[in-house]
C-alpha cells in the first residue's frame, strides 16, 4: 500500500472518473503562489509510483507544462515545504548537496580571522542536502536537470540511490543520511539526452501540453471563473495562435492565464474577441516573445 496518498479519496474519483484532479497548490517559500493545479489521472498515479518505490520522478516536456509547479502540487498533498535547486551549467553535484564559501573563508584567513581555520563555519547546505539532514519529509525540487554538464546526474546515483552524503572537507568528515522519507521531482526540457544509469534509477512521466478542456479548467481556476463560453473562446484563439506555422517560441499556459486576465481587465467582450484577426488580437504581447514570431504572425494572418 502507497504510503502517501496523493490521488484524491476514491470516493471523489469513482464519482467523476473523467475529472482531472485540482490541487490547490501555495509556495511554501515566497509571496507568488503557483496556484491551482490540475493534476490527470495519469500523472497522479506516476506520482504515486514514485512515491511507492521511493525514486525521484523524472517529468520531461516542453518549457510551460507544469512541471515545476507538479513539486507544489505533490507538496501540498504531503503537507511538506519544496526545497528547491535550478540547475545551471556550471553546475556540480555538490552543489545540490552543500557548498562552502571559499572566497569568504579566504577572506576571513587574509585578515587572521581565526574561524577561518575551521571550514564548517562557511558550510551552507542546499536542496538535497538540506532535505537528508531534514527530520521531515520534503519535496526536492531539481529544476532543469539537461542544462548541467553530462556528469552531473551521474554524480549523484550515490545520493539519490542512499539519500545519504559526506562532507569530506571538515575535520572529521560529516556524514548524513536521511531519516524521512522524500520526493524528488527532476524536471528536464530534454535538451540533453541524460545518462543511461541515471535513468535506470527514476520514476518517468512525459507532461503533454493540455488539450483544450484541460487549458478551460486552468483559465477557470486562475482567472475569477470567467464564463464557460469566453473560457472557451480565449482558448480556442490561444490554441489558434499558438499553431501558427514558424513560431520558434510558442506560448505556455502561463502566458494563456496572463492574456486573459489583461482580456478581462480591458473589457473584451466575446463578440470582439471571437472576430478579429489573429494579428490583431489584443494584448498580443502577453503571449508572442520574440519579434521574429511577431513578424511570423502578421504574415500568416
Amino acid at each position: 500500500m502507497n504510503p502517501f496518498d496523493i490521488i484524491r479519496p476514491a470516493s471523489a474519483a469513482v464519482a467523476k472518473p473523467a475529472e482531472p484532479i485540482t490541487l490547490e497548490v501555495t509556495r511554501q517559500r515566497g509571496d507568488d503562489p503557483f496556484g491551482p493545479y490540475v493534476l490527470s489521472e495519469q500523472l497522479a498515479t506516476t506520482v504515486n509510483v514514485s512515491l511507492a518505490l521511493d525514486q525521484p520522478l523524472l517529468v520531461t516536456g516542453e518549457p510551460g507544462c507544469g512541471k515545476t509547479a507538479l513539486a507544489w502540487a505533490v507538496a501540498a498533498q504531503l503537507g511538506c515545504k519544496v526545497l528547491e535547486f535550478h540547475t545551471k551549467s556550471t553546475s556540480v553535484a555538490r552543489d545540490l548537496l552543500y557548498q562552502i564559501d571559499s572566497l569568504r573563508r579566504f577572506h576571513d584567513a587574509s585578515t587572521g580571522d581565526a574561524a577561518a581555520r575551521d571550514p564548517s563555519k562557511y558550510l551552507a547546505y542546499r536542496a538535497l542536502g538540506e532535505a537528508i539532514r531534514s527530520p521531515v519529509t520534503t519535496v526536492v525540487l531539481i529544476d532543469e536537470i539537461d542544462k548541467a554538464p553530462r556528469d552531473f546526474p551521474n554524480d549523484l546515483l550515490n545520493e539519490l540511490d542512499r539519500m545519504e552524503f559526506a562532507v569530506p572537507e571538515v575535520d572529521p568528515p560529516l556524514h548524513f543520511r536521511a531519516k524521512a522519507k522524500h520526493f524528488v521531482l527532476i524536471t528536464s526540457n530534454s535538451e540533453r539526452r541524460l545518462p543511461m544509469p541515471f535513468l535506470r534509477r527514476c520514476v518517468y512521466a512525459h507532461v503533454d501540453f493540455p488539450d483544450a478542456a484541460t487549458l478551460a479548467k486552468i483559465v477557470d481556476l486562475h482567472c475569477g471563473a470567467p464564463a464557460t463560453s469566453f473560457a472557451a473562446l480565449a482558448v480556442e484563439r490561444f490554441l489558434e495562435l499558438r499553431a501558427t506555422d514558424g513560431l520558434v517560441k510558442a506560448p505556455a499556459t502561463g502566458e494563456l492565464i496572463s492574456w486573459v486576465r489583461v482580456l478581462q481587465r480591458l473589457g473584451i467582450g466575446e463578440k470582439h474577441l471571437q472576430t478579429m484577426p489573429k494579428s490583431d488580437l489584443p494584448a498580443l504581447e502577453t503571449m508572442i516573445k520574440m519579434v521574429d514570431d511577431l513578424r511570423t504572425v502578421r504574415r500568416v494572418t
